[in-house]
């Protein structure tokens, strides 16, 4: 799904993420989604983060290791504390390192949408790029491993999907123009589709995408925490 066993081979790697964010909190770093190894510095991950310092309001995907990574930040102002911004960030499967000349191909592999608009992002990397692999080890929503990377201040998350495919020309159906709509009736269905209260019982969030076989378990939270404030 999310995964690779080295650099990226192409179409057989890609993957998309469609998220509802409501952030509150002017801290930087409130992990929205992370995937990958368990050793931060050293395993390749995908880590979607949100900037809410004032000045700023927006995400990052760092893409790779502590050590060797891509980072693309959207621009200021595009996911805009205490109201609902829809986002999703592709990855065409391609290769996303280690030669200096090659950095901007590897930017290349990854779009981002606020609202069903591309977005541009600013780049920066280290050690030219990322060219291991992405292992399935941790898979959490709201927060990174053990660090207090999480959301913070009742930010909320809801309609987490995931493809094993580049959606970005799906844009559009996927926002349908900001009306969150069943994707299972897309004509390219979600693999894992988390409506995170809709159906659910706490502590257990239900996968209702086609494969359904990827339950999520609340942690740290009570049954409050699924609330009515939705998109």
């Amino acid at each position: 799904m999310l995964g690779r066993s080295s650099n990226g081979s192409g179409s057989s790697d890609a993957w998309s993420v469609s998220i509802w964010v409501k952030p509150e909190a002017t801290q930087n770093n409130q992990t929205l989604f992370y995937y990958g190894g368990d050793d931060n510095n050293n395993e390749g991950h995908i880590w979607f983060r949100y900037y809410g310092s004032s000045s700023f309001e927006g995400v990052m995907l760092e893409y790779g290791t502590g050590n060797n990574n891509l980072k693309m930040l959207m621009p200021t102002g595009s996911i805009p504390r205490g109201q609902w911004t829809h986002l999703l960030i592709t990855y065409d499967g391609g290769t996303t390192g280690s030669a200096s000349g090659n950095l901007s191909t590897y930017y290349s592999r990854f779009k981002f949408y606020a609202d069903g608009v591309l977005k541009s992002t600013s780049n920066t990397h280290q050690n030219f790029g990322y060219s291991g692999s992405i292992k399935p080890e941790i898979f959490q929503i709201g927060k990174k491993g053990n660090a207090t990377s999480y959301i913070r201040n009742n930010g909320k998350l809801d309609e987490v999907a995931v493809w094993d495919s580049d959606q970005s020309a799906n844009i559009s159906s996927i926002y349908n123009s900001g009306s969150p709509l069943d994707l299972n009736g897309l004509t390219e269905s979600p693999l894992h589709w988390w409506r995170m209260g809709d159906g659910d019982t706490y502590p257990f969030l239900f996968d209702t995408g086609s494969q359904a076989n990827c339950t999520l378990v609340m942690s740290n939270m009570t049954a409050a925490d699924i609330v009515n404030d939705v998109p």
